[in-house]
């Protein structure tokens, strides 16, 4: 019996009829036949034929289900060499037989050649046996596994492939799959199938280095056993789906996050975890949904905030086959956060503290109270920390240059020198020497191996050119050269050399009437009040005087080995006072009262006479602007109560200058002083 299923192509089909006269020529004989029936071709022998209903259906075999009961499919035998093609009655072409034959072995032919050439490419081996056990085809990695160069057919398999029981197979039918022997010192893995009913049976077997897969186990074993102890200390909860939402797996941490054992998750979807309250909103079916990691901030049962990423694994087809949720519990983030910024906040205030206490150390020269001094001394802090050319200003006795030190020691360069260059107290021959410095023989008497100037002894620090406004016309042009290109030439000399100072000014004097006038050149003062800083009289700021006082007085009784003190009525005095010459007239005066007095208490009568005088006429008594009568009045009553009380801090003496009773002193005290009335 034959199919013409796939060879159809092969034979010579001519579509129309075939011509009566031709047909009657191709009488009888052995011919092959196409049947044809809802177009599904078959092949039979005229020998073999009976046209009948039930013959048909024996001896055809279909290549598709055809009903004959319903359309009996027809058949005409044409002589020996030929058959008619025939469906539904009508003739649709002829077939030779020869060439059917020839397309049929052609083709199964092809089919072996490229089976055998598969078999031969395979690395496993492939064995087939025939019902009676005995080896019917072989592949060479077969003969390679059984040690043979020679052919196998027709050989036992057992003796030669050990207990494969392909033998087995064979008789019994029942496949086997996966089954370990032994071939010599060779591990196999072998699997074996029937062939038909009972015909016989194939095996493949493959060779596997057992010491390798087992150290591929172990491995696995052992990363498995990593993975999941890395899953479980995670202290965030990790929560894995499949591509549908549904929960693979959770770590223990769940159970802490969620408040549900990771048991009672699994096998669960997400979307009947979100209704029931476990947790809302599932960042999961986002990541389903959009096919790229979301992040989504839910609440978890018992109220907890937690930030929950799901992010999806893709197949190699692009289809989402894993998803990974990873969430972390937001209350302990802000409380990471919160003690973050405490530690930040307190190393911010340790730092503050350190810049305070260096600055305090930087300070300890420049003792002051006021408010007034306060902004003079931040403004110098600034400064310090660059190169900038500053300007000191303000009355004779202020503390100019202890500002000017105070930059020094707070900059970059406190490492090195601070020169002072008093420009009024050097005759002006001289100043341009001390200044610039000299080379050999410049003038008569000047030293054989020259000498730098202070500008060149400044190299690396700072230079204060003090009393600025004393410097002669004939040196400002040459300072100014020097400030702009930091280069200067000895006197008598042609070299220039190259210095690295920071400069410094200060004078007493108003350089911009100077300027006015043509006695101070003009570029010179631009170029030197880069950053000005005015330093206000001490009599504008009366609240440094005792800490001055106290200063002062501490550092000359160190100094002489003393121990004397100031009382309140004479350090009321010293307040009042105006000080003309400001601090160094102040510090004047407390080392005067230190030496000279031998009481150990320095009272009102040590006080020269002049301090007298002037601390009695005290600050004017004013009213600062225009306002209404009555408050013009109150504001005097309050001075007058206010000068009368710190300077007697008595009420009797108080309503005796003033003129006034007692009472009405208590009386003016408690309206305008409040604190005071209430001790007196």
């Amino acid at each position: 019996m034959l199919r013409l299923e796939g060879f159809v192509h092969s034979a010579t089909i001519l579509p129309g009829s075939i011509p009566t006269a031709q047909a009657r020529s191709l009488s009888q004989g052995q011919s092959a036949v196409l049947v044809e029936h809802g177009g599904v071709y078959g092949v039979v022998f005229p020998s073999a034929l009976e046209v009948s209903r039930g013959a048909l259906s024996d001896q055809v075999e279909w290549c598709g289900t055809v009903d004959l009961e319903a359309d009996p499919a027809s058949v005409a035998a044409l002589g020996s060499d030929m058959a008619v093609v025939l469906a539904g009655g009508q003739p649709l072409g002829y077939l030779v037989v020869r060439e059917v034959l020839t397309a049929l072995f052609q083709e199964e032919r092809s089919r072996a050649e490229h089976l055998t050439s598969v078999m031969d490419a395979t690395p496993a081996a492939i064995v087939a046996v025939d019902a009676e056990g005995r080896i019917t085809l072989a592949n060479p990695a077969a003969r390679r596994l059984a040690g043979r160069k020679r052919c196998l057919l027709g050989c036992p398999p057992d003796g030669i492939l050990g207990e494969s029981n392909i033998q087995v197979v064979a008789k019994t039918g029942a496949p086997q799959r996966n089954r370990k022997l032994s071939i010599g010192p060779k591990t196999i893995m072998a699997s074996s199938q029937p062939l038909g009913r009972k015909e016989g049976a194939v095996a493949v077997l493959q060779e596997v280095d057992t010491e390798a897969l087992s150290e591929e186990i172990r491995t696995a074993r052992e990363m498995n056993r990593e993975m999941e102890a890395i899953f479980e200390s995670v202290r965030d909860e990790i929560f894995v789906t499949d591509g549908d939402g549904v929960c693979l797996r959770a770590n223990s941490a769940s159970a802490t996050m969620c408040g549900v054992n990771p048991e009672d998750l699994v096998g669960k979807r997400v979307t009947d975890l979100e209704r029931s309250g476990i947790f809302h909103p599932s960042s999961v079916m986002l990541a389903i949904k959009e096919k790229r990691p979301v992040t989504v901030l839910q609440t978890v049962k018992g109220g907890k905030k937690v930030l929950a990423t799901s992010t999806p694994v893709l197949d190699p087809e692009g289809k989402i086959f894993r998803v990974v949720c990873n969430s972390q519990d937001i209350t302990e983030l802000n409380r990471l956060k919160t003690l973050l910024e405490e530690r930040e906040e307190q190393m911010r205030r340790y730092a503050t503290e350190i810049e305070a206490l260096r600055m305090e150390r930087m300070s300890r020269h420049l003792v002051f109270r006021s408010s007034a001094m306060e902004r003079v001394y931040q403004l110098a802090a600034r400064v310090a920390q660059v190169d900038s050319t500053v300007l000191v200003t303000g009355e004779s006795g202020v503390g100019k240059q202890v500002v000017a030190e105070t930059i020094h020691r707070m900059s970059k360069r406190s490492e090195g020198p601070f020169v002072t260059v008093c420009c009024g107290a050097i005759p002006e021959n001289l100043l341009e020497s001390e200044l610039f410095g000299y080379e050999a023989g410049a003038f008569t008497g000047a030293l054989r191996e020259g000498k730098p100037g202070t500008i060149e002894v400044s190299h690396g620090g700072t230079l204060f050119l003090d009393e600025i406004g004393d410097l002669p016309l004939s040196l400002q042009v040459k300072i100014l050269h020097f400030l702009q290109n930091k280069q200067i030439v000895r006197v008598g000399g042609t070299k220039t050399r190259n210095v690295d100072t920071r400069v410094l000014a200060a004078t007493n004097l108003d350089l911009r009437s100077m300027v006015d006038k043509r006695e101070f050149r003009e570029d010179l003062y631009y170029r030197l009040n880069v950053v000005p800083i005015t330093i206000p009289p001490l009599r504008d700021r009366r609240e440094d005087i005792p800490i001055l006082v106290s200063h002062f007085l501490s550092r000359y009784n160190e100094r002489y080995g003393l121990d004397k003190r100031i009382s309140p009525d004479t350090l009321n005095l010293l307040v009042e006072y105006d000080w003309h010459g400001n601090v160094r007239e102040l510090e004047n005066m407390v080392e005067r009262l230190v030496v000279t007095v031998e009481a150990s208490i320095i009272t009102p009568g040590h006080v020269p006479k002049g301090i007298l005088k002037g601390s009695a006429r005290g600050r004017p008594v004013t009213v600062s602007a225009m306002m209404p009568l009555k408050e013009a009045i109150e504001e005097v009553e309050c001075q007058l109560i206010e000068k009368a009380y710190s300077r007697f801090g008595n009420t009797y003496k108080m309503a005796e200058v003033l003129g006034v009773n007692q009472s009405t002193i208590v009386r003016k005290m408690h309206k305008y002083i409040k604190p005071l009335a209430i001790r007196h």
